[in-house]
């Protein structure tokens, strides 16, 4: 059974952990080794519990809009989606940063409580390498959810254990550095690839195993490598992490699909390309609201609210279309060119020119839709089944090409950039210049994870915010007067956060 099956479940079981979204309360969960990590049923509850602190609609709508809205290829027909391409959230929705802060602390002090009391169990003591997975899952969760914070906020408080007391030296702890953050992130994985399981059994596809713990082990080090650390041997680190998964997926239990657009269908979720993800149901702020955002005006692809005419709030500007191939299945299966209109049974149809939506056509600098988020079966807005896609297989592949290159040989990053494009039709790299090829895989990540909710941390970590801001085509449009501001290298700590624990000052630089 997937994990998303049982997360309602999770969600429930979470009265057993730390489940307070505010570290300004006393947290402390009534559940300890002793009474409760008894058995494997038990440590599976607990776990859970961790992936259903992401198990609503929040951090998946506040992540895209944060994160992929920053591609300057992002667009929309809703004028007030700008304000992300101009980065002018802060200022007119804070709740979004506020959200994603605290959805990520619970999670973090749910994680904390499952990884102090495993080893005092005496389950633990009875059978120590199953118990080891249960703990390494919860450090991945742990690791994972610090390195989103930490890639949007930079310096966070650290909490590396449940929060059992009211002493506000507990609770109200000030920010440790990037790199304090990154080390214990590294701590935290590097425990979680040597003891992941290749497969769940009891639980099916749906949690982190192995594969999750050696893709993500090698992202942070390539991330590291980048802005604002610039720990240029970690390049070396990030190879030495994803070679493995590369070159051996049977040992993972991992693969490419061999139908591109077939990753992303509903009837597939979980399949072997999928390293993580968070899951969605059919149940009211328990889905996905992605499908209702990315598919056209008063289609079915979308759920009820598309068919009614509420949806294609967020697409692609057609320019996108020009970093393909003209045989790269990508451009052929990777948009929605064309869809019957409910209301009149009338094609209408994508066309390539900046004209406003109607008559017929959808297009222009509002865009074209993706078909990554297609769910027709949701009865409501916040009620898709889609999955939200975090990490995929072939990133593995493209994150080896990008630290070859990165650390001097380039001629090593061309096999595993084939092995990416090959399935797509794509035309093979043979370039090794270092400049070239760096803008090749750079611009194939584009083309390959658009609409996944990494192009902000790319920019980062490339120190081309700027540029990507500068180039932006919705905000030349909506915002042409917004220039660039330094403070936009990293998000605003919530002021109601510093509102409530003043060692969180200062805040970042221009906040």
């Amino acid at each position: 059974m997937k994990l998303k099956k049982i997360v309602i479940f999770g969600i429930m079981l979470a009265g057993f952990l730390s489940c307070s979204t505010d570290l300004e309360e006393e947290i402390f969960s009534a559940y300890s080794g002793s009474n409760f990590y008894q058995n494997e049923e038990q440590l599976q509850s607990q776990n859970v519990g961790i992936y259903a602190a992401f198990g609503h609609v929040v951090w998946e709508q506040d992540m895209f809009f944060l994160t992929s809205m920053m591609s300057k290829y992002a667009t929309s027909r809703i004028a007030g989606n700008a304000r992300y391409a101009a980065y002018a959230t802060p200022e007119q929705q804070p709740f979004r940063y506020e959200r994603l802060w605290n959805v990520g602390f619970n999670a973090i002090s749910r994680a904390n409580t499952v990884i102090k009391n495993i080893p005092l169990s005496s389950f633990a003591a009875d059978k120590p390498i199953i118990a080891n997975q249960y703990l390494a899952e919860a450090r991945w969760m742990r690791a994972y959810t610090y390195f989103q914070l930490t890639q949007l906020f930079g310096d966070l408080p650290l909490y590396t254990e449940p929060v059992e007391s009211a002493d506000p030296d507990v609770l109200f702890k000030g920010r440790s550095s990037t790199q304090q953050v990154y080390d214990l992130i590294i701590e935290d994985l590097i425990f979680a690839n040597e003891n992941l399981p290749v497969k769940w059994i009891k639980t099916g596809t749906g949690r982190v195993t192995k594969a999750g713990g050696a893709f993500l082990l090698g992202k942070v080090y390539l991330t590291s490598a980048g802005f604002p650390l610039q720990i240029t041997e970690n390049y070396q680190k990030a190879i030495d992490a994803l070679k493995p998964l590369a070159d051996n997926a049977g040992n993972y239990d991992v693969g490419l699909e061999t139908d591109w657009k077939g990753i992303f269908d509903l009837s597939n979720e979980g399949n072997k390309e999928i390293i993580f993800a968070h899951g969605n149901v059919y149940e009211n702020f328990l889905g996905s609201v992605l499908p209702f955002w990315s598919n056209p005006d008063f289609s079915t692809l979308g759920g009820v609210q598309a068919t009614r005419g509420s949806s294609y709030q967020i697409a692609w500007h057609p320019n996108m279309l020009d970093l393909y191939e003209e045989d790269d299945l990508r451009l052929t299966d990777g948009f929605t060119y064309s869809y019957i209109d409910k209301r009149n049974g009338n094609t209408r149809t994508f066309a390539p020119t900046p004209l406003a939506v109607g008559g017929g056509i959808y297009g222009g600098r509002n865009g074209i839709c993706s078909t990554k988020y297609i769910d027709g079966g949701a009865p409501g807005n916040v009620i898709h089944s889609k999955d939200h896609i975090v990490y995929r297989y072939v990133d593995a592949f493209l994150m080896l090409a990008e630290a070859y290159n990165e650390n001097g040989t380039p001629a090593s990053a061309l096999p595993y950039l084939r092995t990416a494009r090959d399935r797509v039709n794509a035309s093979e790299i043979t370039t090794t210049d270092q400049s070239a090829l760096r803008t090749i895989i750079r611009e194939e990540r584009t083309r390959e994870l658009y609409a996944e909710m990494g192009e902000l941390f790319d920019l980062r970590r490339w120190g081309t915010s700027e540029q990507e801001y500068n180039n932006h085509l919705l905000r030349q449009w909506r915002n042409p007067n917004r220039g660039w501001d330094d403070k936009y290298i990293l998000c605003p700590i919530p002021a109601v956060e510093i509102g409530k624990n003043q060692n969180l000052l200062p805040n970042n630089p221009g906040w």
